[in-house]
Formats: C-alpha cells, structure tokens, sequence
C-alpha cells in the first residue's frame, strides 16, 4: 500500500469540524487526521492488520468532505480506499458485502436477485415481517422495487418532442433501474421537451461506486471499462445522470481508480469531461427548459438536500437550488445544514445504525423547521436514508429535483 499523501497532513484539525461521524462520536481515533496517519502507520507495516483497524476505516461515509476542506489538499478518501483495500485482502470481508461485489459485477444476476427481492419486499416482508429493520430504517418505510427494471420499460431512443438541439446519453444507475422508475421516466420526459434525442444504452452496468469505495478497486474494473466503452463517445453532447453517487463514480472516480490499478486513464478522462447530474444540466440549458414550463401546474414549499457525491465529489453547489427557485409556483426554503451529510453513505446505515441515525436525526430536525412540504436531494441513497427514518407524523415527503422539473412541465 502506498500512502504518500500521509506526510502532507499537518494534523491542523480542519477536517474535524466537517467529518460527520467524528460530529457524532467526538473520539480521536475516527477523525479524519487520525485515519491519515493510521493509514501511514499501517503501509509502514507499524501496525498489524487486525479487525479493529479494518473497523476503524469502515466507519468513515466517504463523503469526502475532509477531502474538501484539506489546505494541503490530502486526498484522504483515496488514501482511506487503498486501506480498504488492502485490509479487506487482509481481515475478509462480511458475506453480505461479498455478495454484494458479486450482484453487481454480474448484471443478469442482479437482474435475478432483483426479482426475488421484489417479492420479498413488496408481498411476503410488507405482510408478514412489519417489525423488521434495515439498520435503524422499519421495512415498510424501505421503497417497494420496480415492476420491471426500467431500461426493460422504455426503449433505447426517445426522441426530441421540439426541434432536436442534440444527443445525449443516459446512465440511469442501479436505483433508478431497480427502484425509482418514475425518476427515470421524468428524466427521460423533461430531456426530451427540452429538445434532446435520448438514448439508454441497454448493455450499461453498475457504476462500481459501491466496490471501490469498500476497497474493492480490481473487482469494479470490469464495470468500468463496459462503461467507458458505452458512454465515451464523441457524438453526444452530454451523459447525463440522475444519481449523484453515479455520477461521482463517472465524473470523479474512474479515472483515479485507473490510476491506482495501473491502468490508462484517458479514455475515463474523456468521458469525465461530459458528465453532467441531470438537474445540472436543465439548470445549464435552463433557457431550453423555460419556454416549457407551465406557472400553474406546481404549487407548494420545497427545501433541498446536498448530496455529499454532488457537493464534494462533483463541484456542483448552488445550480440545484437555482433551478428549484427558478419552478414556477415553487416556494423554495433553504435548509440550515443543506450541505451536510445525511449519515447514508452507501451500506454505513446499515453497518453503523447507530451512528447514522444520530447523524440523520439532525438533518429531519433542521427539515422540519423549515416547514417545506417536499424535500429534495439527487441521491437514491440519500432519499431511502432521510425518508426512511421520518416519523409517521412528518408531512414532508422525498423527491428528486427532476421530478419537480416534470411536474412542471406545460402538459
């Protein structure tokens, strides 16, 4: 393991003030500053591979904000990834986190597992397992899986319902695929009205986001390479996506992960530079999108959460909330702590209930007060995380920007 970055940390304490999990615990030892040097101690072989430092290293989100707010520009996450990495390789990884790597490096299996998963989830555990729970997260407020995936819903090419102004591709990403068809179909829907031909490649695999950022870097680059192969293409004006955790893997990490294994990163390089979240994109083109919206077909109060893969990852602050403001009949209130992180982080809410419902609590409580009768937020992970731990009382309800988008649109 290489872990160069560690003698650029000056140990100053910037990153503790942004690390939610170090907010939540107040011990040294999960900072961001310690894991840096835990990182360095152990590719020095000065520490041993034990369980314990391997549990240390999981209980971080990854939500890079330590990352951002490092003056000396100490790429923690990447350094806490090759830990990952090697300590899985070294302590094993839980069956539950192996099955997963395997699901999604095989498509048509997951597609299978999706099957059985629906059953479970929206017949047999809806009427006969009511006090389960998914961390800290009762079943029945888990979303119920889709029909059919959505890429079997809708065909390959949707085309411009005004003057084609251009391509772009659409990696819709295992949560819409599975889960959220209706963000797919507002996605899809908008783009098309505001004069784009949209085209789903059909053969697009998960994006590798949730293997890498546990360690497993060589297992995801299969994933990564079909996808480069697929969306890396000259003719298209954009690849748009409605996750922000995808889009971080597309925009961010493909390259870097390369990188790390040795590989050519260019064509990932490439392929970065045209990525774009889907509400980036209207918020960018918003002069295609005006024309077509209808000033009494929404009303209402929304607030907005920051996805950590969006603000962190992506650089993408402040075009959400001005395409939301920008809605017709959209009253938009910003949340005090908009931009923190909602305690999801990928499998973390499960592996770490606690901690994460400490760290969810705050965001429902800052939410409330803003008295919105909608949430937003551009992360799968983030909605199920925030509307699963809602009380039956709370009137505010989770959507995706897109989807506000669609609603609004002249019909």
């Amino acid at each position: 393991m290489q872990a160069e970055e560690s003698y650029n940390c000056g140990r100053c304490g910037l990153c503790l003030d942004t690390c939610p999990v170090y907010q939540t615990l107040r011990q040294e030892t999960v900072s961001p500053r310690a894991k840096v040097q835990l990182a360095r101690y152990y590719a020095e072989n000065q520490l041993p591979p034990d369980k314990e430092l391997h549990s240390l290293f999981n209980q971080c989100l990854m939500c890079g904000s330590c990352t951002a707010a490092c003056p000396a520009g100490v790429q923690s996450d990447l350094l806490y990834m090759r830990a990952r990495s090697c300590l899985a390789a070294d302590c094993g990884e839980k069956w539950i986190i192996r099955l997963l790597f395997h699901l999604l490096t095989h498509e048509e299996q997951l597609k299978l597992a999706a099957k059985f998963a629906k059953f479970g989830r929206n017949h047999v555990l809806k009427k006969l397992a009511k006090d389960v729970q998914v961390g800290k997260i009762p079943i029945k407020q888990m979303p119920l899986l889709n029909p059919k995936p959505f890429r079997d819903q809708i065909s390959e090419k949707s085309e411009p319902t005004t003057p084609c102004r251009g391509t772009v591709l659409y990696f819709t990403g295992c949560a819409t695929n599975y889960v959220f068809d209706t963000i797919g179909w507002s996605v899809v829907r908008v783009l098309t009205r505001m004069g784009y031909r949209v085209e789903i490649p059909p053969e697009q695999v998960c994006c590798g986001l949730p293997l890498f950022l546990h360690g497993a870097m060589d297992k995801a680059r299969k994933n990564i390479v079909k996808n480069i192969a697929l969306f890396n293409r000259k003719d298209v004006e954009a690849v748009v996506v409605d996750c922000a955790t995808c889009g971080s893997a597309l925009r961010k990490e493909y390259g870097q992960v390369l990188r790390e294994l040795g590989s050519d990163p260019n064509a990932a390089d490439e392929l970065s530079a045209k990525v774009r979240d889907v509400s980036e994109f209207c918020h960018d083109h918003f002069e295609f999108l005006e024309p077509e919206l209808n000033s009494h077909a929404l009303t209402g109060t929304v607030t907005y959460h920051n996805p950590c893969h969006l603000r962190n990852a992506q650089g993408v602050t402040g075009k959400v909330e001005g395409l939301l403001e920008a809605l017709p009949g959209i009253e938009f209130i910003p949340a005090q702590d908009a931009d923190a992180c909602c305690g999801g982080g990928g499998t973390f809410f499960y592996d770490h209930p606690d901690i994460s419902h400490q760290i969810v609590t705050g965001k429902i409580d800052t939410a409330r007060k803003t008295n919105a009768g909608l949430w937003a937020t551009g992360c799968p992970g983030c909605r199920i995380n925030l509307a699963g731990n809602l009380e039956k009382t709370d009137a505010i309800k989770l959507v995706h920007p897109i989807e506000l988008v669609d609603r609004a649109l002249d019909v």
